[in-house]
Order: C-alpha cells, then sequence, then structure tokens
C-alpha cells in the first residue's frame, strides 16, 4: 500500500546519509491527511513510501495512520 511520510529537511538528510528512516516509522494512509499534518507542523517534506497492507494502524490519529517498527530502506520509497 503507498503511505505519507511527513518529515523535515534535516531529518531527509539524516535518512539520505543513513540510506534508510530508523524506526518507528509513520505514515498516513492519505496524501491529505499528510498536508495536513504537514500545515499543522511546520514539517514541509512528504515522501511516498510502500508498506505491507498488513503494516499496523497507528493508535489516535483517527485511525489513517499507519506504523512500521523496523528500519525503512530509502530503495523501498
Amino acid at each position: 500500500m503507498i503511505v505519507y511520510h511527513v518529515t523535515t529537511r534535516k531529518k531527509l538528510a539524516k535518512y539520505l546519509q543513513a540510506g534508510y528512516i530508523s524506526p518507528p516509522v509513520r505514515a498516513w494512509e492519505t496524501i491529505s491527511d499528510a498536508e495536513r499534518f504537514s500545515l499543522s507542523t511546520g514539517r514541509r517534506i512528504i515522501l511516498r513510501l510502500r508498506f505491507k497492507r498488513d503494516t499496523p494502524k497507528l493508535e489516535g490519529h483517527f485511525n489513517r495512520a499507519r506504523v512500521k517498527n523496523h528500519r525503512f530502506n530509502l530503495r523501498d520509497i
């Protein structure tokens, strides 16, 4: 499934240097939810990621976010 991870330029630079996103990796199920979160937090970068369909839902977040508790390799973007 396609999900959307909201981040900052500084964190994106760390991801690129490391080659992965450290867990927990949280992402929204829809781009509109990611955009809303981006505006409310000031995090301007939205990455499109691919999670497995059985990735657990993140508690709270209106039941529209997922969380992966393993390293996310950037080649999977």
